[in-house]
């Protein structure tokens, strides 16, 4: 099948699956991959849609009723993506521990009743499933192994799972082809991932689109004291004024105990305003944290909470257990205390702001302990440093493999304009592009003057 018969299917059958959207161009590149039995390598951007890479093949051969098994990492992101092929009114099901598991669902997995079966690959590769992969249903109707957010194959990168690289086993089971995809990954990472799938660049497609996320201005700057009261005190106030109005806001801190000092500050500061309607009560409050030692009880309760596009929570404090499959498209502000880890978890966790399109604002707020900890990778440490030259720019060039030169980034300053708010490329991009530009009648943009803009 190919591009032009996979767009006419899919438009012709995605009204009977509650589909309103049309296909990406790299979708359908994806999708053409599969039909033909490659193996299929996707580097996508976060929030571009790879959930309907893993679908396509299912429901363009649905006469041939076919299995697609997903390896995730995350119970919560595995429960999300259920939850949007039950709304397409796809048949899905999720393996866990069979002692959890329902009877009639692990029957069902075990007959071909479902078409995209989700597990994490410690589950996945119990001796009972082995036994299912190799009866005559699997044998003849798999069509293919997916591995999504297959960074986690790689040492380096930011969510290595140990069980991620034994995934290869599943390809001794099945001639079905493997598509792995994530949103985030260097040269090393990519090499990994097609190393530890045993995938060749003979039988294997490299689908790659630039990392870059243009709907988001990107600000670094230097903290300039230690005392949270004072080098957040621009948030204090905008929370302070705006109450349950304010924008969502996600931080980010690199330890529990920063996470757990800014919440008190924060709360300590904002005294009554720091609660709906001030009025005080946990149940009010508009600043919450999320960490690994936070319970799953309100972990659940507080993501449940934080997706409400009218959501009580303006602002969550969290670690990187904020993690993967985070996908709150109305999220308008990311901020960064501290130097990140690496480029990868920085752009990752920026990528989860403005994903419903709108603009968003990407904040790093750093200092020199985190810059100089042994734990901090030297290509953010040298993005930092070097803020005199396109921010952006530096993040898309150290995230392209394979020597894809996809140079899309458009920074063209305007020649002198007189815009109460300028919209050149180069006003937004980052500061540092915004700083160089020549228009005249405002201040350079900056997280502050982005709080205050309503909406779009």
């Amino acid at each position: 099948m190919d591009a032009e018969s996979v767009r006419t299917n899919f438009n012709e059958i995605k009204s009977s699956y509650n589909i309103n959207f049309e296909l990406k161009e790299e979708q359908i590149e994806v999708a053409v991959a599969a039909l033909q039995k490659r193996n299929v390598v996707c580097l996508l951007p976060t929030g571009f849609g790879k959930t309907m890479c893993m679908v396509l093949p299912v429901i363009l051969q649905m006469d041939k009723n076919p299995i697609t098994l997903v390896i995730s990492p995350l119970s919560s992101l595995i429960d999300d993506q259920m939850s949007t092929l039950e709304n397409w009114n796809i048949k899905c099901a999720k393996i866990t521990s069979r002692s959890d598991m329902q009877t009639d669902v692990l029957r069902g997995i075990s007959n071909g009743e479902y078409n995209l079966i989700f597990s994490s690959p410690e589950s996945v590769l119990k001796p009972f499933w082995k036994k299912v992969f190799l009866g005559s249903i699997w044998q003849s109707r798999l069509c293919m192994i997916c591995v999504d957010e297959a960074h986690c194959i790689s040492e380096w990168g930011e969510d290595f799972r140990t069980d991620y690289q034994s995934l290869h086993e599943l390809r001794s089971f099945f001639s079905a082809p493997v598509m792995a995809l994530t949103a985030t990954s260097t040269q090393k990472v990519k090499d990994d991932i097609m190393e530890t799938l045993q995938l060749t660049d003979v039988d294997t497609d490299i689908i790659f689109k630039s990392p870059d996320r243009p709907n988001i201005f990107i600000e670094i700057r230097k903290r300039d004291s230690t005392d949270f009261e004072i080098s957040l005190k621009w948030l204090i106030d905008y929370i302070r004024e705006n109450g349950v109005n304010s924008k969502k806001i996600v931080v980010y801190c690199r330890s529990i105990d920063r996470v757990s000092d800014l919440f008190l500050c924060l709360k300590d500061n904002l005294e009554l305003h720091a609660y709906a309607n001030q009025e005080k009560k946990a149940s009010n409050l508009l600043v919450e944290m999320f960490h690994k030692s936070t319970s799953e009880d309100s972990k659940e309760r507080i993501l449940k909470e934080f997706k409400r596009e009218d959501s009580r929570i303006r602002c969550l404090i969290a670690t990187v257990a904020l993690g993967m499959g985070l996908d709150i498209r109305d999220i308008d502000l990311v901020i960064h205390i501290g130097c990140p880890k690496s480029v990868l978890s920085y752009w990752q966790e920026a990528g989860r702001c403005a994903r419903d399109g709108r603009d968003g604002f990407s904040f790093v707020l750093y200092d020199n302990f985190t810059l100089s900890l042994k734990t901090t990778g030297k290509c953010i440490r040298d993005i930092i440093k070097n803020t005199s030259t396109c921010i952006r720019r530096q993040i898309v060039n150290s995230l392209t493999v394979d020597n894809f030169k996809e140079d899309t980034l458009d920074t063209k300053k305007c020649e002198g304009c007189d815009l109460q708010q300028c919209r050149c490329p180069a006003c937004k991009c980052c500061a540092e592009c915004s700083k160089n530009c020549t228009c005249q009648e405002r201040s350079k943009f900056s997280v502050e003057e982005f709080l205050q803009t309503p909406r779009d």
